[in-house]
């Protein structure tokens, strides 16, 4: 297999170097850098996947998935979503992410051009060049502004190569969230220059405060150009469970059926069964812990108004805050490893997240709110000092 100098483990590394040396002298490490609920996973799921385990119901299931749990996934995208899918347009994978893989496997060919959105999640373009070695990926930012669509941009970059576009929305690493105007903007562009549409919609229920989030596929009657992607890790804090999906037109179904088959064979059978007894459960804990993003997001925001030299658009949805550091003069794996360095707190390059974005810096909040505060603090006196 030929890899392309574009999957690489890291171009963070002096922020890594720096967090690696702290704690070799043994020395604390406040972490604003990761995005894990700090919840548990709900009890339910949990005595429901051990109840499959006590009966001994772990044989192998369907490549494609327990039947069950994909036609639970399948109402709740109707109910919820909007998305009038049934369990035929549903593969369960170990995660969105390789729910993701899956797709890029079956849907990229030789030639293929693939646009992405900038800000984007680190494995994007990877797992598309993992896919195919010889495809293109085209990237496009989102207005530093206000984190919006330039949809006249991605019009222009458009080819009759294009097999499809890649958006996230809650997004990682920036926070905000598409609206339905520009996603059925974006959509329309789909049909008219035909072109597929994947929609990772993994951060949809950690919603801040009235902000609404909107499923593109809800858009078509049926699943035609949209694949959306989704998994349980954030809203149930099933992070190292690994289980995620996509939902994804018919045409795919017998090549990811193959693949599966030839891969993975199927996703951990016990973890969709206990999934599926429980699917059903409250979820009033999301309105919680939403609460309390909610509250840790006012508290950057409000460091944010204090200081001058840096800035930032308040997220509407998902873990992260993107920092803009631009006035600071530095990289953002400078600013990283200095501040990491000074004060032990650990955040992100924004270099991670694309060329264009190495005057920011993403910033974590899923965790502890005694952590974001002593986090927040620290940051804010050192960026007083620069």
């Amino acid at each position: 297999m030929l890899f392309r100098e574009e999957i690489g483990e890291s171009i963070t590394l002096k922020f890594a170097e720096a967090a690696n040396e702290r704690r070799k002298k043994g020395l604390p490490i406040i972490s604003l850098g990761l995005g894990e609920p700090e919840f548990r996973t709900p009890q339910p799921i949990i005595d429901a996947t051990v109840a499959v385990l006590q009966t001994k119901n772990s044989n192998y299931s369907s490549p494609m998935g327990v039947q069950s749990l994909r036609e639970k996934i399948a109402a709740k995208l109707k109910n919820e979503n909007g998305i009038n899918a049934t369990a035929d347009n549903i593969i369960v994978c170990a995660g969105a992410k390789q729910a993701f893989q899956h797709m890029m496997m079956v849907m990229v060919e030789p030639g293929d051009e693939i646009i992405v959105i900038n800000p984007s999640f680190v494995s994007f373009v990877p797992q598309v060049y993992i896919a195919e070695y010889d495809c293109k990926v085209v990237t496009v930012d989102v207005s530093k502004v206000d984190f919006s669509l330039q949809l006249d941009e991605i019009r222009a970059k458009v080819t009759p190569k294009t097999k499809a576009i890649i958006v996230n929305s809650p997004n990682n690493p920036a926070g905000y969230m598409l609206s339905q105007e520009q996603l059925t903007e974006l959509f329309a562009m789909s049909e008219e220059l035909d072109f597929y549409i994947v929609s990772d919609e993994i951060y949809e229920k950690l919603v801040l405060d009235d902000n609404k989030h909107f499923s593109i596929g809800s858009l078509e009657e049926k699943p035609t150009r949209v694949i959306t992607i989704n998994g349980f890790s954030k809203s149930h804090a099933m992070t190292g469970w690994r289980l995620g999906y996509a939902c994804f037109p018919s045409e795919f179904k017998h090549n990811l059926l193959k693949y599966q088959q030839h891969t993975n064979t199927n996703t951990c059978t016990f973890i969709q069964e206990g999934m599926a007894k429980a699917f059903d459960i409250s979820q009033d804990y999301l309105v919680d812990y939403n609460g309390k993003l909610s509250a840790r997001f006012k508290l950057y925001n409000d460091m944010i108004g204090r200081l001058d030299k840096v800035s930032g658009i308040a997220p509407q949805g998902g873990f992260f805050a993107f920092m803009n550091i631009s006035k600071l003069g530095m990289d953002s794996n400078t600013f990283c490893a200095r501040l990491i360095e000074a004060t032990g707190v650990a955040t992100t390059p924004g270099i991670a997240f694309g060329d264009h974005w190495d005057d920011h810096v993403r910033i974590s909040l899923a965790t502890d709110d005694k952590i974001v505060e002593e986090g927040l603090r620290l940051m804010e006196d050192f960026i007083k000092t620069l």
